[in-house]
């Protein structure tokens, strides 16, 4: 899996390099910019199942009646978390932070 994945990464290096004419200096703030989205979306993920959680474990205790976990261990959770994550992300980048603007 991880070779392959290398593979289409040095794939679209190129690709990129070629046929877009992107310059490589560019790909280290490209990067950058992607793990500030991995890390919005695995806060967003966090977020999302412990509050998903927290409230199964409150209607248990207020119910009497047993309430899976299991739906916490979803999929879809992640994707979810993802949308949040980028969405988060691009509004941060199209109003101007402004730790961002401190920052320059």
């Amino acid at each position: 899996m991880l070779a392959l994945v290398g593979l289409t990464s040095v794939g679209g290096y190129l690709i990129g390099l070629m046929w877009f004419r992107l310059s490589g200096k560019a790909l280290r703030p490209a990067l950058g910019k992607m793990l500030e989205c991995v890390g919005a979306t695995l806060l967003f993920a966090v977020l999302n199942v412990a509050l998903a959680t927290a409230l199964i474990l409150a209607m248990r205790s207020l119910t009497g009646r047993f309430v899976t976990v299991y739906v916490v261990n979803d999929a879809t959770w992640l994707a979810l978390s993802l949308l949040q994550g980028l969405t988060f992300q691009w509004w941060r980048e199209l109003a101007g932070s402004p730790q961002r603007e401190r920052g320059r």
